[in-house]
């Protein structure tokens, strides 16, 4: 049988697994009255009783952990299990080790990417990337065993926090809000549209209206 044969049947197990759990844990929290609950192995704080949030979670949750699963069949041999829940994965980033620092910023990128195994490259090409990135922390990238192992390469889409296309993000995310805003002054929300303009200008670093739709612009064709 195939690898790929094999991952997508570990996938049936795991989207079969997950779905049991929160099962499970909605039982739990109707039958002790708890309004939340924890996800399973992510560890955030949802409402069990939100049924329209359900199937994402789950997808989440799913996504979380064929990551971890991707990510077993690919590291290094000296490489800890994936972590998922945020603590977990600071953990990791403390950690006094450089090896077991860059796991962490390799989790915490892939948290930050949604746990899409497709969009985000795999943990070699990635600790080259970080090791020759201007935002790796000196302990990592002064190391000579990492160094030597992934040998330090410019991979531009690492930008703060070691995080994997972070900039295409933000933009994405800065454009949708601002149709939210546009949206809400229409409607005459203006309280509301001015929390949300304030949160657009933080993120771009510019002043709404001309100057940020022009540096929007720019980014986008790029």
């Amino acid at each position: 049988m195939q690898e790929d044969d094999v991952f997508k049947l570990c996938m049936v197990e795991i989207e079969s697994h997950v779905e049991r759990l929160f099962e499970m844990l909605k039982s739990t929290a109707d039958r002790v009255g708890e309004r939340f609950a924890f996800l399973p192995y992510l560890d955030d704080p949802y409402q069990p009783e939100y049924e329209p949030l359900i199937p994402h979670l789950q997808r989440q949750v799913c996504a979380a952990l064929a990551a971890r699963e991707w990510f077993q069949r690919h590291a290094p041999s000296w490489a800890p299990e994936l972590p998922l829940s945020s603590s977990e994965i600071e953990k990791l980033v403390r950690s006094k080790s450089p090896a077991i620092a860059l796991v962490g910023f390799f989790a915490a990128s892939l948290a930050a990417c949604n746990w899409d195994i497709e969009k985000h490259p795999p943990f070699q090409i990635y600790a080259a990337g970080a090791m020759g990135s201007e935002f790796a922390p000196t302990h990592i990238r002064t190391d000579p065993k990492l160094a030597k192992e992934f040998p330090p390469r410019k991979l531009p889409e690492i930008g703060e926090a070691l995080i994997f296309g972070l900039s295409d993000r933000r933009l994405d995310f800065m454009q949708m809000m601002m149709r939210s805003e546009e949206h809400l002054r229409r409607c005459g929300i203006a309280e509301t549209a001015k929390e949300m303009r304030g949160v657009i200008e933080q993120l771009g670093g510019v002043k709404l209206d001309k100057e940020l739709a022009d540096f929007l612009d720019s980014q986008s064709r790029k």
